[in-house]
């Protein structure tokens, strides 16, 4: 499932109910028909795998890193590799020169390694992909990530998410092509519902805003291109 919508439109808020960092004001939200202030608090989040855009990496090892999403797990190494290999951070083993012992940063290792915003977010995404989980949560997953790490990241997703509920929130829509469900929002509500064939013919919400950015792909007409190189003369 994919939540879209523009900046404050609820997204991230949404996420955060169905985790229980804090409760509606009023209605409820039910899973397999049971109110989930009925669970206990760990049972219900020990389901879920999450990553938040406003993610952060720590000055620990890269295997610290991953462990301390879920530090009961075993064959530690081989599965911090395989979830490493998942979020295409061959870039960031190639460089640490102490392998999953490598620390992040040198302010208190001198054999660190520093990572571009980019590199971090693939890290964070190693870290939910490492934890054991039956539903895995992605808040704007590709938003530091350049082109080509973008579309790897989403084939990966393609793999992982197999059997496992994912509900994954992007600005991007160009990526909700992995979801079976669409959900639109606007101003805490949700306004349209549906697979992205449909939303496109329904030709509302979601389709004004796969246009503004499918615009931004298109080529000019020849005219328009021809007037431009002449103004630019």
């Amino acid at each position: 499932m994919a939540l879209v919508g523009l900046n404050g439109s609820g997204k991230s808020t949404l996420i955060k109910l169905l985790l229980r960092l804090y409760d509606p004001d009023s209605g409820v939200i039910r899973i397999n028909g049971t109110d989930i202030r009925e669970y206990r608090l760990s049972d219900l989040r020990a389901n879920f795998s999450v990553y938040f855009q406003d993610m952060r990496n720590y000055c620990f090892s890269l295997r610290d890193n991953l462990t301390i999403a879920d530090n009961g797990r075993e064959n530690v190494d081989e599965a911090a590799v395989a979830a490493l290999n998942d979020s295409h951070c061959g870039d960031i083993l190639r460089k640490a020169g102490n392998g999953l012992d490598t620390s992040l940063t040198r302010f208190f290792d001198p054999d660190g390694i520093e990572l571009s915003g980019g590199q971090h977010q693939k890290l964070a995404l190693a870290r939910a992909f490492f934890r054991r989980h039956t539903a895995l949560i992605l808040d704007e997953p590709s938003s530091n990530l350049d082109p080509r790490a973008e579309h790897e990241i989403f084939q990966s997703l393609q793999t992982l998410t197999q059997g496992k509920m994912t509900i994954f929130t992007s600005h991007r829509l160009s990526n909700v092509f992995l979801a079976d469900r669409i959900l639109v929002l606007e101003k805490g509500k949700i306004v349209e519902d549906g697979t992205q064939e449909d939303l496109l013919k329904n030709k509302q919400r979601y389709a004004e805003l796969f246009r503004y950015q499918q615009e931004k792909y298109l080529l000019r007409k020849e005219p328009e291109l021809k007037s431009h190189a002449n103004s630019l003369d």
